[in-house]
């Protein structure tokens, strides 16, 4: 093989290992729009404040709470998780919203998206319902199927398990990146 055929060869497999790792990041971007704005996970929905008398109804206090920098993440029953802003004007405003187990038995999980999805559904059935409009991404063995609503800046994501059924979800205001 000529030193120029392996050059090209090698250029090659950088350019297409550089690509597989940096533009997974920007897939989200080059995703067509979808409409989220009516999306809710277990009634809560992104920008409502953490005080709100409807989510404390709801879900009483938090069973636990860990604070970081920028975010007060809240964890309260049927395995819903809060994040909402720490400090300043927008104090208590959430922008991630999450649904993960409770426990093991999916069955018992009331919380759920607004066109119904929640624990334990098949990858298929999040497809049928949201469409075919979604980036892809993994991490931590999940295999993530993401919703972007470009003009209000909201991700919906669906991280499914290795047995293509759905292990949590997340919806995050673009402040969340």
């Amino acid at each position: 093989m000529s030193i120029k055929r392996i050059v090209i060869l090698v250029i090659t497999l950088v350019l297409a290992g550089f690509s597989a790792v940096h533009l997974s990041a920007y897939s989200a971007k080059l995703t067509p729009s979808t409409s989220l704005a009516r999306e809710t996970l277990g009634g809560v929905s992104l920008q409502d404040n953490i005080n709100d008398s409807q989510l404390l109804k709801l879900y009483g206090s938090p069973l636990s709470e860990e604070d970081n920098e920028h975010f007060d993440y809240r964890h309260w029953k049927d395995g819903l998780v809060t994040a909402s802003v720490h400090s300043g004007p927008k104090q208590g405003s959430i922008k991630r919203i999450m649904i993960t187990a409770a426990d093991m038995d999916h069955s018992a999980d009331p919380l759920h998206t607004v066109m119904g999805i929640g624990l334990g559904d098949s990858k298929q059935s999040v497809l049928d319902l949201y469409g075919e409009k979604y980036y892809k991404s993994n991490e931590q063995t999940a295999d993530i199927i993401g919703y972007i609503d470009h003009k209000r800046g909201v991700t919906l994501e669906f991280w499914c398990s290795p047995d293509g059924t759905v292990a949590e979800i997340r919806l995050d205001d673009a402040e969340m990146r």
